[in-house]
């Protein structure tokens, strides 16, 4: 299948690098920092560049290439209310109207198109109608043209163009690439791309290299031009403190990223159950000098390309604490993200995860020093997002995942815990206790709750925050990593989750009185009217033992989290169980926790279904 590719206004004007600080040539120029997360400091190495290379390279059989730029007269009449509404910019024959990349000089445009454009609609008084007709004018009927776009302003010329495309020519395939397409404010940005999706029904791709494969290249030849000699280190030295088994595409991108290294060390990081590498990097450049630390995560390059797009959602919103990316690369089957922790102190690093399971029969000491880190993550770093919720109609059982589908995996794991599952309402656990039958709850109950449709709070969360993705640095400054699951969410969600993996994976229950004593201690707190206030004294019985700890770091996620709802929202409860109930019955089948602590998120699944039964 043949494929065109359009440019928009990929211009000097538009999208030159700019340094920091340094002023814009004009009103439309989209800005420094998403000229560098376009373009990077180098347009050879940047994704633009690399992604031109390989376009350069495509026979025009395969592939066409049209490039819209805007091209002004200050002296026409007709241009004049267009110039005064968005300042002088793109006048013909200046640098600034110029292309970033060499396709205006007509020695090497033979196989491209240019098309000036001065308006908003590129249609208007221009050849692209033209060209597109004699492109696509020997089809067969029923097939299909697949039409990549790249460029500047997606909320307009981008939005615009794949507007006017996906009218005049139903029989085209229309994609625009996120990574290659850019705006003044990046919020505008994936607002369009959102609407691109939703409206147009244009397909949205984030990995460079699956537009490529869209537009019909291969992944071989994307992997040569993103890894080609100059831009590789093959002389960097890597070090790293745990045993490495990476494949050759990772050791690629690594040596890609740390192109101007001489030398790097990794600190593999726990984080994940994916397989994917997640390490910390300290650098020394080829000068000899020691680089500000940074973290590399790894992956399939789909979920690598959807991280880096999620992250971009967030990244301005938290604050001067939080990561950059520095830069992304993909190949073939792996993605690349090098995040930049420009504050974060050198020496060892730790997890939060490690902290709690160190600090279990510590001091007090210890323990504030874990809740002034949960100050930092929910209050000073995801804080500045939920500050930002707005109530959004959701139902909150489907939002959180609940379908009786899921009936039959639920019992296979609680025969694979407890050895049996009846069809009855109760199951008998370990130590003669027995609890409402989760099973049961998704075969017969779930399916006839009543719906849980009704206004929520929603902001961006980080979606998967867990002990092992939050790094405390010497210094003991608080990162956050992995933000592959970052999205518009309920902001109760991250609270839920590091409740949950601190009851059923941090708390050690290594013995058959400890899980007696853990079913007391679910129906202790599942007992509170509202589990936001007043919180009580914890009984004599578990004072003095492990889950004294853990509830004392209970008691801090809860009064944290309950800032983010109302105290007169009804629904209070209500929201806590959904997300509560969610992560426990997902816990049962976890590798990471042990029988017991698996055991133990099952009788707490039963009893909080229970509750959300009669409730």
């Amino acid at each position: 299948m043949k494929a065109v590719l359009i440019t928009q206004c990929i211009q000097n004007d538009f999208v030159k690098p700019l340094a920091a600080g340094e002023p814009l040539p004009n009103q439309l120029h989209i800005g420094h920092e998403e000229s560098q997360r376009l373009v990077g400091s180098s347009i050879d190495t940047g994704p633009i560049g690399r992604f031109m290379s390989w376009v350069n390279q495509q026979p025009s059989s395969q592939l066409s290439t049209i490039h819209i730029r805007d091209w002004h007269n200050p002296n026409c009449p007709e241009q004049s209310g267009h110039l005064t509404q968005f300042g002088k910019h793109c006048l013909r024959d200046t640098v600034g109207a110029a292309f970033l990349f060499d396709e205006d000089n007509p020695e090497t445009t033979t196989n491209h198109t240019i098309i000036n454009s001065t308006t908003l609609n590129d249609f208007e008084g221009t050849a692209l109608k033209a060209t597109l007709d004699t492109l696509t004018g020997n089809l067969a009927a029923g097939e299909t043209i697949r039409v990549g776009i790249i460029g500047v302003w997606t909320e307009a010329k981008v939005m615009f163009l794949a507007y006017e495309l996906s009218t005049r020519y139903p029989h085209f395939e229309i994609a625009v690439c996120s990574a290659l397409t850019a705006s003044s404010s990046r919020s505008q940005h994936f607002l369009a791309l959102q609407q691109l999706r939703r409206v147009v029904g244009t397909t949205v791709i984030d990995s460079i290299g699956e537009f490529i494969q869209y537009l019909g290249g291969t992944e071989e030849h994307w992997q040569a031009i993103t890894t080609e000699h100059k831009s590789l280190n093959q002389s960097l030295e890597i070090i790293s403190d745990k045993a490495m088994h990476v494949d050759d595409e990772t050791e690629r991108l690594i040596r890609y990223l740390f192109r101007d290294c001489q030398k790097i060390t990794l600190k593999i990081l726990d984080g994940g159950f994916s397989g994917n590498l997640v390490a910390g990097v300290s650098g020394i450049d080829i000068h000899g000098h020691e680089e500000a630390p940074h973290v590399i995560k790894i992956g399939p390059r789909g979920e690598m390309a959807r991280e880096r797009t999620a992250f971009e959602q967030i990244e301005r919103g938290m604050g001067n604490n939080a990561p950059a990316i520095s830069e992304y690369a993909d190949m073939q089957r792996r993605g690349a993200i090098k995040y930049r922790y420009a504050s974060m102190g050198t020496g060892s690093t730790r997890s939060l995860q490690e902290c709690f399971q160190a600090s279990f029969g510590k001091s007090h000491k210890d323990q504030s020093k874990l809740h002034r880190y949960l100050d930092a993550i929910f209050n000073e770093q995801l804080g500045r997002l939920y500050r930002a919720s707005i109530n959004d109609t959701q139902d909150l059982l489907k939002y959180y995942c609940f379908d009786s589908s899921w009936a039959n995996s639920v019992k296979e794991k609680i025969i694979e815990l407890i050895g049996h599952c009846p069809e009855t309402d109760e199951l008998i656990f370990p130590g003669n206790k027995t609890t409402p039958n989760l099973y049961h709850f998704y075969k017969e109950t779930l399916d006839r709750l009543p719906s849980t449709v009704a206004d929520y709070p929603f902001a961006f969360i980080h979606g998967d925050l867990n002990g092992a993705n939050v790094i405390i640095d010497e210094r003991d400054n608080v990162w956050l990593i992995d933000f592959f699951h970052t999205h518009r969410g309920h902001v109760l969600k991250d609270f839920a989750k590091l409740e949950n993996d601190l009851l059923y994976i941090y708390t050690p229950i290594e013995t058959e009185e400890d899980l007696i004593l853990a079913y007391a201690f679910t129906d202790f707190f599942l007992a509170m009217s509202d589990p936001f206030l007043g919180l009580p004294e914890l009984p004599e019985q578990f004072v003095g033992t492990q889950f004294s700890d853990t509830y004392r770091t209970i008691h801090k996620i809860r009064e944290l989290a309950g800032v983010q709802i109302n105290e007169q929202d009804s629904k209070r409860k209500l929201q806590w169980l959904v997300p509560q109930l969610r992560y426990a019955v997902h816990t049962i089948g976890f590798d990471e926790p042990n029988e017991r602590q698996r055991i133990w998120a099952l009788y707490g699944s039963g009893k909080m279904a229970k509750i959300l039964e009669n409730n």
